[in-house]
């Protein structure tokens, strides 16, 4: 809750509007009730929880009026336990699909991806070609679309990975193919979780899962059938503040 309170006071400094939304940790969380009225509590507004299938529409709205996208294209959104699909226009989303597998639910069931010792190149490939399996089976259906233009991506995951690739963290854009993915997923497969965050153009505080996100992302290349995906930094909260639902109304008096 401590870091909400900062967001609150940096709310109060700006004067901004607030609202509030939960995406898969509280769909999934037995405790999702007594959060959301803490988070009320500080931010005087009730969190709305959101389905993954607006997940993957906010997603899809933010990524195509970011980019400008044109023609029919997919939206892929990597998170921490869910991945969305949205494919669609501009002019109006054709499907969604919401899946139970993200980059923190990938690394709890193969902990070895988080980088508490560096792997030599054997015991590396192995670990990918386990986690790929097991996220293989839950993207599946990604399979049963049909073929889009072009496939945006958005997310820490391939936010993070396009920083490292460009040497630039705010660079919009950026193209990420198959080649480089599994390039960075064995790169920090060799390296120790402090090793990681040192890296150039890393989150650190991605470096645990960041593997795990990009064997996700690669996965659901495949079962597109496309080899390279554009990163867009206009994302699900760009798409959701552009919405009829965002509810912003203004804060309340600090009670701290």
């Amino acid at each position: 809750m401590e870091t909400i309170r900062a967001y609150m006071a940096d709310v109060r400094a700006r004067r901004a509007p607030v609202d509030v939304i939960a995406t898969s940790a509280l769909r999934r969380a037995d405790d999702a009730a007594q959060f959301v009225g803490a988070v009320q509590a500080i931010t005087g507004v009730t969190a709305r929880i959101i389905s993954g299938d607006e997940e993957a529409a906010y997603s899809f709205a933010g990524a195509t009026w970011g980019t400008r996208a044109t023609g029919r294209v997919g939206v892929l959104d990597v998170g921490g336990g869910s991945t969305e699909l949205a494919v669609g226009t501009r002019a109006a989303i054709e499907r969604t699909i919401s899946l139970e597998i993200g980059a923190v639910r990938l690394s709890e069931k193969f902990p070895a991806l988080l980088g508490e010792t560096a792997l030599d190149r054997g015991a590396g490939s192995a670990l990918v070609a386990r986690a790929r399996a097991a996220s293989d089976v839950i993207l599946a259906p990604l399979g049963g679309f049909e073929p889009f233009h072009e496939l945006l991506a958005v997310g820490g995951t391939v936010f993070t990975a396009a920083a490292m690739l460009s040497g630039d963290p705010l660079l919009d854009g950026v193209r990420i193919d198959r080649v480089q993915r599994r390039a960075i997923i064995d790169d920090l497969l060799a390296r120790d979780l402090p090793s990681r965050r040192a890296m150039a153009n890393i989150r650190p505080q991605r470096a645990d899962i960041l593997p795990a996100g990009l064997i996700i992302v690669d996965a659901a290349c495949e079962r597109l059938r496309i080899d390279a995906l554009r990163v867009s930094h206009a994302d699900l909260l760009a798409g959701y503040l552009r919405s009829a639902e965002y509810r912003g109304v203004a804060a309340p008096a600090a009670r701290f």
